[in-house]
Parts: structure tokens; sequence; C-alpha cells
């Protein structure tokens, strides 16, 4: 197997940081059997009169961004490349670009992260307000990672055509592996079955997991469910993460549970007893580069109804996992599809299953490190031969 450095900003040891996406990336690769070494808690280091900058672009409704900062990212790399120093490893591996944009190393430099800057800019929200100087830089510091990178691996279609179009990659080092679901889960396929047994055929459960509600598309679901219910259609909302605004009027049917962290038992069980139970995982995102909850819906068997943004349709296959919507699509375009396949329970049931599958083929960190693994074995080396490893 392999001895890898993987490379963040932070500590990709704790759960807590990015979504817990690192963790499960990297504990993945170790338990196929490579070899780790972590480098992270950088220190930001960025450059002389930053902050005055920071607060003039700030009276202009401007954010001038610490974390799009050429001088920083510079930092990150020499640092990371301080940490490499007399270490015996075959490969660098990172889900960020800062650490690795700028670091020289004559070992190969592999990214695998969901999302580049100019396909954040204008479609997330945070972005928005970007001054012109972080937007020049985030888009230099990406460039100069995909120059540097052996590999340009990303979590879907949609982030890799961002790197081939908006800054010209190189085609040969561009791969595209979703990321995994980031829960514990070892079911069955006879476990899949036994919820689908246990779930309610007298209603229609609806489950949102997201924090951004307005991003998320909770206002949609909102509206989903009031067209179902005015249908006639006995239906449940469960809201975890972002909830309604504190001026709109919650009907009886929906559920707010605010946040609940799955870093706690409580909260676990908590949140796979709602997973194990709904029928649907319904996030239809308006930007979204790469939802991990959709593919921890699907290992429990939950297909996803989405929208047709971002990077979700490289994750969400149209009735093979879920369905996914036009943005703008009316809420009786969503009800028709739920009711018809509510009637038809056999065809729900046939969809929940090929759901968990494409979670246990596909979306999966020990399917997708396995894959990351064979692109880095094949890496060509300056020789033009093909790297070796044991």
């Amino acid at each position: 197997m392999m001895n890898l450095c993987f490379a963040t900003t932070f500590d990709a040891r704790d759960i807590s940081n990015w979504s817990g996406t690192p963790y499960h990336m990297s504990r993945a690769f170790a338990e196929g059997g490579d070899s780790l070494h972590y480098i992270g808690n950088l220190k930001r280091q960025l450059p002389f009169g930053f902050r005055l900058k920071k607060f003039y672009k700030k009276l202009s409704a401007q954010r001038e961004s610490p974390t799009f900062n050429e001088y920083a990212a510079k930092q990150y790399s020499a640092q990371v490349a301080q940490q490499l120093k007399n270490k015996n490893i075959d490969a660098i591996i990172s889900p960020l670009i800062n650490p690795i944009a700028y670091l020289k190393s004559n070992k190969p430099i592999v990214l695998w992260t969901d999302a580049l800057y100019a396909g954040l800019v204008g479609f997330y929200p945070a972005f928005a307000r970007h001054s012109a100087s972080s937007v020049r830089q985030g888009n230099q510091i990406s460039k100069a990672c995909l120059e540097n990178c052996s590999l340009a691996i990303f979590s879907s279609d949609w982030a890799a055509r961002t790197a081939l179009e908006m800054y010209g990659a190189d085609e040969r080092k561009v791969k595209v592996v979703p990321y995994g679901a980031n829960m514990e889960c070892h079911h069955t396929t006879q476990d899949i079955r036994n919820m689908l047994a246990t779930r309610p055929r007298d209603r229609v459960k609806l489950l949102f997991l997201g924090k951004d509600w307005h991003r998320k598309g909770g206002d949609i679901v909102v509206r989903v469910a009031k067209a179902l219910h005015t249908f006639g259609v006995p239906v449940e909302v469960n809201f975890v993460g972002g909830s309604p605004p504190q001026q709109m009027e919650v009907p009886s049917y929906i559920h707010c549970h605010g946040y609940i962290s799955k870093r706690t038992p409580e909260g676990l069980e908590k949140i796979t007893r709602l997973l194990r139970e709904s029928h649907f995982l319904f996030v239809p995102s308006r930007a979204e580069a790469c939802a991990m909850v959709f593919a921890e819906a699907n290992a429990f068997g939950l297909p996803v109804l989405t929208s047709y943004v971002g990077g979700i349709t490289t994750v969400v296959k149209n009735h093979i996992n879920g369905m996914t919507f036009p943005l703008l699509a009316h809420e009786n375009i969503y009800c028709e599809y739920i009711c018809q396949l509510m009637q038809n329970y056999d065809e729900y049931e046939r969809l929940a299953l090929s759901s968990f599958d494409q979670y246990q083929t596909r979306l999966n960190w020990r399917v997708a490190t396995e894959k990351v693994r064979e692109l880095i074995k094949e890496i060509p080396c300056l020789n033009g031969s093909v790297l070796k490893y044991s």
C-alpha cells in the first residue's frame, strides 16, 4: 500500500471540521491499508495591512477574504513543505487547495475536492460580496493548484467542468470520484427491507437535513408539504438543522427539531431514527457543490428529492436513487412524483433498494478511496514510467 501525507489547514482527525469530510476521507485511506502522515493545524499568516484593507472594503459592502489570499496560501504551502522534510512518503493528498497550491515536492500532489473558486462565485451566497482583489486571488490560487497537482480529483462532474472550462486544466489530470457518506453505516440489504416494512403507509414522511434554510430550499419543502395537504394527502415533515423564519406560520404536520449533533449518542440515534422512518430526503438546494447528506440518506435506503444544480446530478441519478427537479419547478410537479410512487408502493420499494445499492457501490468512502488509490498508482513519473507501490 502507500505512505500518504494528508494535508489540511486544520486538524483532519477532528470530526467537527468541515462536516467530518476530511476525517472520514483520511480514515478510509488508513482502513484500506495506507499509512497516513497528517499535516494540519497550520498557522494562517496574512500580509501586512490586510486588516486595514478588510476594514475599508467592508465600508463599501465588500468582503476581503482571508481564505482566498495568495500570501496566506503560499505560507500554508511553505508550512507543509517544512513538515514534509525527511518524511518517507509516496504522495501528498489534500481536500483543500491552500495547503498544496504552491507546494514544491518531487512526490505526486493530489487534490480531491468538491469545488473550485470560479464555481462558487455567483453560486454560493457567501461568495457574493467578495472584493475584486479576493476574486482575482481566489482564481489565481485555484489555477496554481491545478497546475501544481499531478491529479485533480473532484466529487462531481460539475466541479470537474469548472477545472476544464474555467481554468483550462490538463484533462489528463482531471478525474471524478464522488465522496462517501459521513456516517458509520454497516447496513445489509435485509436491514433496508426491514426498514421499508416499518415505514408508514398512512402518510408521506419527508425529511429535511440542512443548516442553511434558504440555500437548501426549506421554503420549497414547506410549499410542497402544504400542497400535498391541500390535495388531501396526509403528510409529515421533519426539519433538522434549518428552521422556518419566525414569521412563518408552521402547520401541525411540520416538526422543527433545530440543530441535532451526530457526535452525541442521543443526537445520532435521533437522526438515524428519522432516516429509517422517512420515505424521502427532501433537500431542493438552490446551490450545492456536494451534499454529503444525499449519500447518508441512500445508506438508509432513503431516496432523495432535490434540484438540478451544481454537483448534485453526479450523486443523485433520476429513477435510481432519487429525482432531481428544475429549480423553479412548481410544487405540483413534486406532488405528482411523490403521489405516483406512494400509490405504487412496490415501485417506491424498488427505488429505495436501488438507492441503497448506489450507496454500497458508489457513495461510500471505502469504494471512493479505492478508486483514488488506483488513480494515484497510475500517475506517470517524469521519465514516462508509472509509479509502483507495494
